[in-house]
């Protein structure tokens, strides 16, 4: 009975030795694959945030860009240094490869289509309004006055609908990012339209292209529930949502603004004054920069000990308004004011990592989840029948540009169960 028990513990023993010293297995860990299609695959739990479990081990399409348009700029009077893409990929994010990554999901009624890409600078202005503004390196003609400069980050997903027509899917940083959503377009070959209904913005002009801003931002805090990218502050440097006509003779604020503030800020507001020694470093031609101040912080700081040109800020409430307006008009008063899309505009919604609150000047890597119907029951829209299984698209990118672009075309989205 004795030797019973003592074999029984050797093997015991012999046992716990076996499994103590057998080396630990990792845990197997799920990753994604690159794939030669955009697979779409069949889920049952929708992957709407960005950080959805489902986008960590979804398969990706790896798109390797090329140039699609290079060398143009815009042919309208008055638009100016909304080409930076010019050069294509040479240009493109300084020459930098975006690494372009695609993924895509759908659910019994949806699509989902998540676009990641490389851009290290936040462009998130669209056609602004500057006064006495830089001239255009590839572009010739007057910047005197007010003229509308500088282009957003933005790309666009274009889908063959047959017969010459396609479904184009455009988001961009300034014009729909803020509200939650992509511009629904439609391109019959002549250029692509926007759909039918309100869209996400409505140009901010007294005239044309020259004629200078009809709004700014009104002082409030600009606070919007967007669904379903939730709610958020939109930047008043870059956006426009709560707004006011106009105010202030910026011809006045000009005269004022050189006769008084230009010897330490410079003529153009770029800190460099005149003569040498009253240069001061501190620019006031920063993008967005005085569409932040109110004119309440303005009027407390200017003429504070805090400022050491306190001296020369206005005491009259007209040359102030004069002078805020020029201010603005260093800053860029945003091209465009927002609005909520209605109709077949407001179909496609857009969930992004961009920081829209406070923009900041440096960026790291996009991505944007594009969120649409699989049927939306308009007729400019591209019905989505998984059981067709195959579409083709077209991907292209853009940076700091609206009209040259680099992407790949002939791409196929797929089906899967």
């Amino acid at each position: 009975m004795k030797t019973i028990r003592i074999s029984l513990l050797c093997l015991l023993m012999t046992g716990c030795t076996y499994y103590e010293n057998e080396p630990v297995k990792p845990p197997v860990v799920e990753k994604s694959d690159p794939t030669t299609t955009l697979e779409a695959k069949h889920v049952t739990t929708p992957p709407n945030k960005i950080t959805s479990n489902y986008w960590k081990t979804a398969d990706y399409l790896p798109l390797t860009v090329q140039n699609q348009v290079t060398g143009q700029v815009q042919a309208a009077d008055g638009l100016f240094n909304m080409s930076g893409t010019f050069g294509g990929l040479t240009t493109y994010n300084a020459g930098k490869d975006p690494r372009v990554k695609m993924q895509a999901a759908y659910t019994t009624d949806s699509l989902y289509v998540l676009v990641s890409w490389m851009d290290t600078l936040y462009d998130a202005s669209n056609s602004n309004w500057i006064y006495d503004g830089p001239t255009d390196p590839n572009k010739a003609g007057s910047t005197t006055g007010w003229t509308s400069q500088r282009a957003d980050d933005n790309f666009l997903i274009s889908f063959d609908m047959g017969g010459s027509n396609r479904d184009v899917w455009n988001w961009s940083f300034a014009l729909s990012e803020p509200l939650g959503y992509a511009i629904d377009m439609i391109d019959n070959g002549s250029g692509a339209t926007n759909d039918a209904g309100n869209k996400t913005y409505v140009r901010n002009a007294v005239s044309d292209n020259r004629g200078g801003p009809q709004y700014e931002w009104d002082d409030t805090e600009q606070h919007i529930s967007r669904k379903p990218a939730g709610s958020t502050i939109l930047d008043p440097g870059f956006y426009l949502l709560n707004k006011k006509t106009f105010s202030g003779d910026i011809v006045a604020g000009e005269t004022y603004y050189q006769a008084e503030c230009a010897p330490c800020h410079g003529p153009t507001g770029n800190g460099e004054g005149t003569p040498a020694g009253y240069e001061t470093g501190v620019k006031l031609n920063l993008p967005g920069q005085f569409n932040r101040w109110t004119r309440a912080a303005l009027d407390a700081f200017a003429p504070s000990g805090s400022h050491e040109g306190a001296v020369h800020y206005p005491s009259s409430e007209t040359n102030r308004a004069n002078l805020f307006a020029r201010l603005r008009g260093f800053s860029g008063i945003p091209g465009y004011y927002l609005q909520n899309p209605s109709g077949s505009s407001s179909d496609i919604h857009a969930v992004s990592n961009a920081i829209i609150a406070n923009i900041p000047k440096y960026n790291k890597k996009y991505q944007v989840l594009l969120i649409r119907a699989l049927n939306t029951s308009q007729s400019d829209d591209i019905v989505l029948n998984p059981a067709t299984t195959t579409y083709s698209f077209n991907f292209s990118l853009r940076d700091n540009d609206l009209i040259n672009r680099v992407g790949s075309n002939t791409q196929t989205l797929t089906f899967k169960p």
